[in-house]
């Protein structure tokens, strides 16, 4: 995550991928001395160089477009809240509604970043978009 961090350019998604690679290093940690703890050894590294199939960016779009779909439902049910006078109920939606759209914006990058869109447009138009 660290690499990808140095390769982006918007400075507040590079901040956001070293805290992410810091707090992953931190936990692997922790796992390890578990481990170790346990008499257990270093776990095998997996290969830098992965192939990404279709299929896995078929899933990462079908998953962006229903984390709209959930922000776009969170969006509703808060403005429900609100019309009742729940207010505290309104907010987590509110935080719901950001984290999802915040996740479908993740997956669909990822998706594009991987494999250019070939076919799957069908499913990224199908979901409704960012409020």
């Amino acid at each position: 995550m660290t690499a990808l961090a140095e390769k982006v350019g918007d400075p507040r998604a590079r901040a956001r991928l070293m805290v992410l690679a810091a707090f992953c290093r931190a936990h692997a940690s922790r796992l390890l001395a578990r481990l170790a703890a346990l008499g257990r050894g270093p776990l095998p590294v997996p290969p830098e160089d992965i192939e990404i199939g279709e299929d896995l960016v078929l899933e990462l779009r079908k998953e962006g477009a229903f984390a709209r779909t959930a922000a776009a439902r969170y969006e509703s049910t808060a403005e429900m809240a609100r019309q009742h006078a729940d207010l505290s109920s309104a907010w987590v939606c509110e935080l719901n509604r950001t984290e999802e759209q915040d996740r479908s914006r993740e997956l669909l990058t990822l998706a594009e970043g991987v494999l250019p869109a070939v076919g799957f447009t069908d499913v990224v138009a199908a979901a409704p978009a960012d409020s």
